[in-house]
Order: C-alpha cells, then structure tokens, then sequence
C-alpha cells in the first residue's frame, strides 16, 4: 500500500506540491517568531507596559479600594479581609482587555510582586502579602518619587512608574472619590520586563499555532497543486515532443507561448527538430539521387553494353545465315547468352528495387509504415486499418505496395485532401485494398487514357489478374480500390 501511495509522490508535479507546502508552514513559523521578538523588544524598551500596568489598576483596584476608603473613616478591616480573601484564594487576578498580556496575578507571590494601599498621608493601611507591614518602608524609599506624585494627584504615566536597579516596576495610583478628593494611593511592584508578556505571547501563538499551520498548509498545498501542474504540463509537452522525435517524426512541434526559460528552450528544440527535419529530407533525396546514379551507371555499363552486343551478334547472324549458317548459329548462340546475361542483371536491380520492408516485415507493415512517412511529409492525416494477410507471394506484396506508393503520389500532387483512409483487408482468396481521400476528386472520364499513373495501376493489378477501380466526384473525394486472389500466391 505504502508502495503505490509513493508512486505519484516520486513525480515531479507532488515534489513541487509538498516543496510549496513546506516553505509556506516556515515562513508563517518565521513571522510568528519574529513577531514575538518585535513585540517583547517593544514591550520592553519603551512605556507600553507601565501604561497599560497603571490603566490596570485605574480600571481594576481603583473602584474597589475606593469603596473602602470613601468614608469618614476608612475601613481597614474590611479593605484588609477583601485583600486577604485575594491572596489566599486567588481571587483577584486581573486582566486589560485593551492589552491582554498585561495582567497580574495577587495569588502567586515573590519578593519583587507586592500590592500596597497608602492613606493621604502614607500610611499602611493594608498589603499583599500581609507581611509586608514590616518593611514596607523599603518600597517606600525605592519609589518616593513616583509615590510623591501621586500623592500630589499627578497621573502622568511618566511621573508615577518607574524602573528600579533589581529590575521591578512600581506604579504609584492615587485613589479618589467624585470630588477629586485624595482617598489614598494604591502601590504595586512587579517584577520587570514583565515575564508574562513572553508567556502569555507564547501560550497564544502555541494555541493558535495549530489551526495557522493547518490553514497555511492548505493554502500552500492548493497555491503548490495549481503552481506545480501548469509547469508539469509544460514539461510534459516538451517531453512527448521529443519523444515523437527521438522515433524520427519531427513534424510535431512543442506549443509553447511563454518568454520564460521553458519557453526559451522549447524554441530552440523546436529550431532543432526542423534543422534535423530539413537535414533527412536533404539526405533521403541525396540518397535517392545516389541510387539513381548508380542504377544508371549499372544500367549502362552493364544491361546496356550487353543489349548492344546482343544486337551486333544478331546483326551479324542475320548477315552469314545464307552463307554460312553454322556460323549464324555461333552468332545465335553468343546473342543468346549476352540476353539471359541481361536478364540475370536485371532481376538484380529489379531485386535491388524490392522494398526492405517487405523482405523483412511483410505488406501491412510496410504499408503502415509508407503511410506513416508519407503523412509526416505531406501534413495530411492517415487513417489505416490494415489486417496482416501473413506473407504473400513477391508479385502480389510488390504490386499492392507499389499500386498504394502510386496512389498517395497523386494524392499529394492533385487532391488538396486533409485526411486519408487505407483499408488493408483480406480472407482466403483475396486481398483488397481501399484508399479513400477527402480531397477535390476529378472527373474520370477527362484523364481517362491521359493518366500514366493511374494506367500503371491498373496494368499492374490486371497483370495479376486482379480488378483495379477508381471513384471520383468532382469536390467530393476520391476512392481507389484494388483486388488480388492470394488463395495461389500465399506462402505458408
């Protein structure tokens, strides 16, 4: 199972899914980082956190403590029981809605977190812990001036916070009633930079670190699958190309619009593919040309000169058959041997002649394959259903093959057809064959007895006692058919 769920990962479209994937879910983790670093590096080199400390207790302990002390007579008891109810039940934990990291916890306690409640005259009236009592005079002379300005009413951030050498905060909040009367001063001393801030930011990144990282992961899973298939398709275009080359059609050519670097090097395969195109069509018709050549050298230094000869030996028996018969019958005898000289050398080259393709792979390979080539060169597609009739006698093969090369001939030279169909077919005694085009047809009555090529055709068939017919509309196409019996000329 594993096996075939690895198979489509191997492929280069899901490497590049999972790579864009990947470095999405980092490069959301490295914002998150680096967000936590700008926000402590903020928090703790400027005001924001002993503002929002002293908005804390406006907001929290003020209205509270207030409520003790807005009377003829404060009441101690009662302010002290609330804060020790706080302490030992933690029950006065309090949090800025405005800054949710800045908060403060009276029931987890150090020697650097007190809270302290001053009269006007800065006098204890109550504490956390309670055993503060004894020496809250240390606070007291760490904070004189931020205590002095609060109890001068002042409620500049700047003037009642400050930062002690062992590192705590202490704010200094006068506590008034409606008339702006002082009621008292409310001194808190925490530890600072604020420890918390780093947790709380940590404990919300790590909650919501999850379903983040599941959103991102998706977002670039989807971004990756779309990116990813659009460059896979490309490359795959490139390489079907190259594959039809590399079996030497270079007829198709990759369809590629973009000016990036694929798009770059598709047009240069491309120039490639046609530079290698007109090369093999250079070089078959050079080799055609040398073929030619060397039939004609072969022709004329052989079958020709014996031709000749023949004729002077039959000249000169003609010349002595009165008077010397015997010796016209040397001159008989030496013709016929300079004759059967010239046959042997020409069922050679006729021999030569023989398509490889059917010595070695039969008729319908070799018809596949004429069709094959004749529709790359001419951009005219082909259509062929061809039944393998097994080996046929030499005569047969070559004349259906030579009738079909005839056929696509014309229809390259005269139909202007786009399309081609060849029908190979056959049973125990024949073997047809129908070429069907879509082209401009001719009329039959107009060429007949003026087309060689149609003529050779039809010689050929009727040569094999075959039937040869041609079917034309002008405008409408053109079918060819042709028929030979095999039921003798079939090799087992």
């Amino acid at each position: 199972m594993l096996k075939i769920l690895g198979k489509p990962i191997q492929g280069l479209h899901w490497k590049l899914t999972i790579s864009y994937t990947l470095v999405t879910v980092s490069a959301l983790l490295v914002v998150q980082i680096l967000a936590v670093i700008l926000v402590w590096a903020i928090v703790t080199n400027s005001n924001i956190y002993p503002r929002a400390l002293i908005a804390l207790v406006k907001e929290e302990l003020v209205p509270q403590i207030a409520a003790y002390l807005d009377a003829p007579e404060p009441d101690v008891n009662g302010l002290a029981g609330w804060l020790q109810a706080a302490e030992t039940s933690a029950g006065l934990t309090f949090q800025s809605l405005n800054f949710p990291v800045a908060q403060v916890s009276l029931s987890d306690f150090d020697e650097n977190t007190n809270l302290l409640v001053l009269d006007q005259n800065l006098n204890l009236l109550a504490g956390i812990p309670a055993s503060i009592r004894n020496d809250y005079q240390i606070i007291l002379d760490q904070a004189d001036k931020v205590i002095a300005a609060a109890q001068s009413g002042k409620e500049d951030p700047a003037l009642i916070s400050q930062i002690t050498p062992n590192q705590s905060l202490i704010v200094a909040v006068p506590v008034e009633n409606e008339n702006q009367q002082l009621l008292g001063i409310i001194v808190l001393r925490t530890a600072y930079p604020p420890r918390g801030i780093l947790i709380g930011m940590i404990s919300y990144i790590g909650g919501s670190l999850i379903f983040f990282t599941i959103a991102a992961g998706a977002v670039g899973t989807l971004f990756g699958f779309i990116t990813a298939r659009g460059l896979t398709r490309r490359i795959h275009r490139v390489s079907q190309a190259t594959g039809q080359w590399s079996q030497g059609d270079f007829s198709s050519f990759i369809q590629e619009r973009s000016n990036d670097e694929l798009g770059q090097l598709a047009r240069s395969l491309n120039r490639m593919a046609e530079q290698l195109q007109n090369l093999l069509e250079a070089r078959q018709e050079l080799a055609a040309i040398e073929e030619r050549n060397r039939l004609a050298r072969d022709l004329h230094d052989g079958v020709k000169q014996q031709v000749f000869a023949t004729a002077m030996q039959l000249g000169a028996a003609r010349e002595m058959i009165e008077q010397d018969p015997q010796v016209a019958r040397e001159h008989l005898d030496q013709a016929e041997q300079l004759a059967r000289q010239a046959q042997r050398e020409l069922t050679a080259i006729i021999r030569e002649l023989h398509p490889a393709t059917l010595e070695s792979k039969g008729l319908a390979l070799a018809i596949q394959e004429l069709a094959d080539e004749w529709s790359r060169l001419n951009k005219i597609k082909v259509e062929t259903t061809l039944s393998d009739p097994g080996r046929l006698s030499k005569d047969i093969e070559e004349t259906l093959f030579r009738v079909t090369q005839e056929a696509l001939s014309n229809i390259a030279k005269h139909s202007q057809a786009t399309q081609l169909d060849i029908k190979l077919d056959f049973d125990r005694d024949d073997v047809s064959i129908v070429i069907s085009d879509n082209g401009r047809g001719f009329d039959i009555d107009a060429v007949e007895g003026k087309g060689i090529g149609l003529r050779s055709m039809r010689e050929r068939i009727e040569s094999l006692g075959g039937d040869f017919h041609i079917e034309s509309i002008p405008e409408s196409g053109t079918r060819l058919s042709a028929r030979c019996q095999i039921n003798k000329g079939k090799l087992s």
